[in-house]
């Protein structure tokens, strides 16, 4: 007996493949996943009259507990529907797991998913997205973590998708402009200075239905706008080739003085730690050498070796081999300690 994972893509009812379709006809039990994106009624009818049985729609405790489809699986075809491509979400690849664990063949059905449909609608090179986070109002993913996302992609000058909360069991939804709230609020915690008014961000709003909507521009001119139902999903662009831009400009009509570089706001924190060492340790050899020369102490060798140091931290850092840079002014500070220690001369830091 086997377990299949079918994927509904992003054109409901409509989108299901026609493998997909005769696979269902052909099982025992159908479910449908309602948790990962919401779907309307209206399509949960069609698909049970193109497929002419009953789907059980589910959501997510069922599905991370999965016991009951483990074990309808081990007599029977087992079918589990979901929006968009079914391994995009972790608990289904952990359901598919498990039941390869307990003897279950499984078989997968892909479709398209939001996270490649954004690339294709917005003219984003698909390249050049990075790690994906899930914002929530409250949840497993905590704030920083998605601060911290969003500051890795952009010092990689890569860009990120965060995907907005959707609750299937109440109905909850995240609103853009209360993500972009949200955001804003992180920047006056976290204080790295890559999110504000200006940042450039892109909602997608209901991707592959007929009431799509694309908006692109600064918060500040998104923010306080209706963007309606869900699923909605924030791009933040990372580094943008001109291609990109042109994409922007003609497929989303985005005005050229809203388009942004967001990456050139993003430090690597490396960076602003090494040069924060680096003219620390240019003071303290500068004192260290006003004080050998009043004690009438020559360390002329030892102070060569940690001027050499300190100018392959920049060198390195100027590279970006940062973890090179950090061991030279490491060695830097560490000769000058060493005066220190045998207690030949006092350092200032």
């Amino acid at each position: 007996m086997t377990l299949f994972f079918i994927g509904l893509g992003l054109h409901g009812a409509k989108g299901i493949p026609l493998i997909s379709l005769e696979i269902a006809k052909k099982a025992d039990k159908v479910y449908l996943d309602a948790y990962t994106s919401p779907i309307s009624q209206y399509e949960i009818n069609s698909l049970q009259n193109l497929i002419g049985k009953e789907i059980l729609t589910v959501g997510r405790d069922f599905i991370e507990d999965g016991l009951e489809i483990i074990n309808q699986a081990r007599k029977k075809d087992v079918v589990l529907i979901a929006l968009g491509d079914p391994m995009v979400a972790t608990t289904h690849m952990d359901l598919r797991l498990r039941a390869e664990k307990y003897g279950i063949k499984t078989h997968v059905i892909h479709n398209s998913s939001i996270l490649c449909a954004l690339p294709g609608e917005t003219g984003l090179h698909v390249y050049k997205f990075g790690k994906i986070v899930t914002l929530m109002k409250s949840g497993s993913t905590p704030r920083a973590t998605v601060y911290e996302v969003i500051h890795e992609n952009l010092t990689h000058f890569l860009h990120t998708i965060i995907l907005l909360e959707y609750d299937h069991s109440t109905g909850f939804f995240l609103k853009p402009n209360e993500a972009l709230e949200s955001l804003l609020n992180m920047e006056k915690d976290f204080k790295q200075g890559i999110i504000d008014d200006e940042t450039f961000v892109i909602i997608a709003s209901r991707i592959g239905s007929e009431s799509q909507i694309l908006s692109g521009g600064k918060i500040k001119s998104l923010i306080d706008k209706d963007y309606g139902e869900p699923p909605h999903a924030i791009i933040i662009p990372g580094k943008l080739h001109f291609t990109e831009i042109d994409a922007l400009k003609t497929l989303l009509k985005i005005d050229d003085e809203q388009i942004t570089d967001n990456s050139s706001k993003a430090k690597i924190l490396a960076v602003n730690m090494i040069k924060k060492y680096v003219m620390s340790a240019r003071k303290a050899l500068l004192k260290a050498r006003e004080r050998s020369e009043a004690e009438k102490k020559n360390f002329n060798d030892l102070f060569e070796n940690v001027e050499c140091y300190i100018s392959d931290a920049e060198r390195f850092l100027n590279m970006g081999k940062y973890e090179l840079a950090i061991l030279s002014i490491g060695y830097a500070e560490g000769l000058l300690d060493s005066l220190r220690f045998i207690k030949e001369l006092e350092i200032e830091w």
